[in-house]
């Protein structure tokens, strides 16, 4: 278990899927991660011993922020963006991957004994340093290394990199590691602010068309933040939103897809959008994925791909993996009357760690219904490189 630090100058999510698999097919004497092609590890059968998601699920909150090691896969997936007291703009990644070997808790009466994988990356933007850097871990789910707890209280860990339950809406999030600049870390304190997203049929997440193939999938946005950073050994007060993905089901990979476009955004009139565009092969989006645009009122309403247009507006390379990355974004939905253009904070977000992808904060501008809004984000781009997810 180890910090891989990556450290880059300017010249970055369904979140991470493509990863969670990958390391799980690793595990399993599949291809290594050197090279498993993602489409490849997708497509195949799906292991009949995990629960399926065939409906929507009775959400008993704060119990099911917890595991459900009956699914094949799991994620916690944190991103916020923050403003320092320097008056700086930073963004933060915290993400755990639980991957299970079989279903359920393991029958032998031992703390080694693990039926359960974990991954994670943290990530820290800088603006004001214009640079971006990624880490991430591994270990099994035993020992009290790495782990996920429902009850009494939420709780997901690995090591020292945690994310758990303070009071009833409330959490705080740690996580620290150090690259040749000095130290990086984070420690916040988040507050929900309404209820959760409920993505898809309140809940439900359609991943392709075959019956099971959905995960259940919902969001804490808009969540008020504050706490510090350290970049660079330099500690920085922070205020800011967060926004919390949880997702857990076993899917696999439908069609020819490719790899997909994520995006989350937060306006400044409380206004908030989940939206993404899974990327096929045949150059045709898929028809499957639903987001949510959400209204400060409470009202949800489904996104689906024929809702909007997304039209990149620039493109980056990352000088490290050779990567052509989309980079600035103009997204239209008619029916709501919403304009929006989205750039990145600073161009390379790219997360080197054991699966290459763009991970990042934005920022938002635009009109809705005839107003401005401006208003900041993330991104989640996978399926650029030559290869997928493969290094």
């Amino acid at each position: 278990m180890s910090d891989i630090p990556v450290v880059r100058s300017v010249p970055p999510a369904l979140s991470l899927l493509f990863c969670l698999l990958l390391f799980s097919a690793c595990t399993r004497a599949q291809p290594s991660l050197a090279s498993a092609d993602v489409v490849d590890v997708l497509s195949r059968p799906v292991d009949s011993r995990f629960a399926r998601a065939f409906e929507p699920l009775d959400f008993q909150f704060p119990r099911d922020h917890g595991p459900h090691n009956e699914y094949a896969t799991e994620w916690w997936y944190y991103t916020g963006n923050l403003t320092g007291e320097d008056g700086g703009k930073y963004g933060f990644q915290l993400t755990f991957f639980r991957s299970a070997l079989a279903p359920g808790d393991p029958n032998r009466p031992s703390d080694f004994a693990a039926q359960q994988l974990y991954m994670a990356h943290f990530a820290v933007t800088s603006a004001p340093a214009g640079r971006h850097v990624s880490f991430d871990r591994f270990s099994r789910g035993a020992g009290g290394v790495a782990g996920a707890t429902g009850s009494p209280r939420y709780e997901v860990w690995l090591d020292d990199w945690r994310a758990q339950e303070i009071v009833p809406g409330q959490m705080r999030l740690q996580a620290a590691a150090e690259d040749d600049s000095g130290p990086i870390s984070i420690d916040l304190a988040l507050a929900e602010t309404r209820p959760p997203l409920l993505h898809g049929e309140a809940g439900f997440s359609r991943k392709g068309p075959e019956p099971g193939n959905a995960n259940h999938y919902y969001s804490l946005v808009r969540m008020e933040t504050a706490g510090e950073i350290v970049f660079a050994g330099r500690r920085i007060p922070v205020t800011g939103l967060s926004w919390m993905d949880h997702e857990f089901g076993t899917s696999a990979l439908s069609g020819d897809a490719a790899g997909w476009d994520w995006f989350a955004v937060t306006l400044d009139n409380d206004v908030v959008l989940m939206f993404a565009e899974i990327r096929t092969l045949s150059g045709i989006s898929q028809e499957i994925f639903e987001g949510t645009l959400s209204f400060p009122d409470g009202r949800q309403v489904s996104i689906h791909p024929d809702d909007f247009t997304l039209t990149p507006t620039g493109q980056w390379t990352s000088p490290e993996s050779g990567t052509v990355y989309p980079s600035g974004w103009r997204v239209a939905f008619p029916e709501h009357r919403i304009e929006l253009t989205i750039e990145p904070l600073i161009d390379d977000q790219e997360m080197d760690v054991a699966f290459t992808y763009y991970e990042g904060a934005t920022i938002v501008r635009g009109m809705m219904k005839g107003e401005p809004v401006a208003g900041r984000g993330y991104v989640e781009l996978t399926g650029y490189g030559e290869s997928g997810f493969q290094r």
